[in-house]
């Protein structure tokens, strides 16, 4: 079964929700995690760091996403940790998140990459997703965790649902 399995996280809802069923799951096989945070390059326009009269602006912009980063990955390991799950959690740099996810599941000898999907793109909610790219990209299982979708799309389960 798997052993070690990624779980990208930007924060969202949707990212927590795959993380607890990442963690579920490496629970139930006896398989360790690692969490991971892609941070994009700096899109601080040049008029948003003159309004601020800072010439320091996007480099403390920068450091207060990795620290957003930080937060979402120490929330995954902490839950991990109450779960009996190992997990470690690494926070890197990428143009491309997809492209990121796919290099570090490779790189960390991981067999399954676990990630949320908003479910918001095209047919089915994949397509033009970081998810799909992953998929497409990867040649490593993805397990795309979707989330509530009744909720999601404002409809009412029926209470036999």
């Amino acid at each position: 079964m798997y052993r070690h399995i990624l779980v990208p996280t930007d924060g969202s809802r949707v990212a927590e929700q795959a993380a607890a069923a990442a963690i579920s799951l490496a629970r139930s096989v006896g398989a360790r995690l690692t969490a991971l945070h892609v941070v994009p390059p700096s899109a601080v326009p040049r008029l948003e760091g003159w309004a601020h009269g800072d010439r320091d602006f996007s480099a403390k912009f920068n450091q207060a996403r990795e620290r957003h980063g930080a937060m979402y990955l120490d929330a995954i390991r902490e839950a991990a940790m109450l779960a009996g799950v190992p997990c470690e959690c690494a926070i890197v740099h990428g143009a491309s998140p997809s492209g990121a996810i796919v290099r570090e599941a490779r790189a960390r000898g991981c067999d399954l990459v676990v990630m949320g999907s908003h479910g918001r793109r095209g047919p089915g909610g994949l397509a033009g997703s970081e998810t799909l790219k992953v998929v497409a990209l990867g040649g490593i299982p993805v397990l795309a965790h979707h989330a509530a979708w009744p909720a999601a799309a404002g409809l009412r389960q029926s209470p036999a649902a």
